[in-house]
């Protein structure tokens, strides 16, 4: 329940996080610390791996194998769906320099970065699963733009 005692370290204490299904669990977490993302967690640690969670400052990322949640929860539409109904948003320090990184890592760069009229630098680009991973920074300016 909410609030009750975990056993989780007082700095790694979450809420939850989003998972991402894959069929290449390795490809996904390599495209993922090239962003800037730790590895925290592994299962199972001396195999192929079926769960990866990884963090970026206070943000968690579980990568799955979509096979194997499928096959262990029966959900046979678990990581099938080939449409964008989502982004990754990861705030970075330098736009330009990640995704620089990322097109040298190999990621399809779908939308070069640019300036927003709020100020923020933002950039997209796609994980070896095809999710749409927004790079951008975030700034606290208000340039009287009303979003509408």
């Amino acid at each position: 329940m909410p609030g009750d005692e975990t056993a989780a370290d007082a700095d790694d204490i979450r809420a939850g996080q989003p998972t991402l299904f894959t069929d290449d669990i390795e490809a996904m977490a390599a495209f993922y610390r090239t962003i800037g993302f730790v590895e925290t967690y592994r299962f199972p640690t001396k195999e192929e791996p079926v769960f990866i969670t990884l963090k970026w400052s206070a943000f968690h990322l579980t990568l799955a194998d979509a096979a194997a949640v499928r096959g262990s929860t029966g959900l046979s539409g678990i990581g099938t769906s080939g449409s964008h109904r989502f982004d990754i948003t990861v705030i970075v320090e330098d736009v330009d320099k990640t995704v620089g990184a990322l097109r040298e890592a190999g990621a399809p760069v779908v939308l070069e970065p640019r300036d927003q009229p709020w100020g923020d630098r933002h950039a997209y680009v796609t994980d070896p699963q095809d999710n749409y991973v927004q790079i951008t920074t975030h700034s606290n300016h208000d340039f009287g733009w009303s979003g509408a």
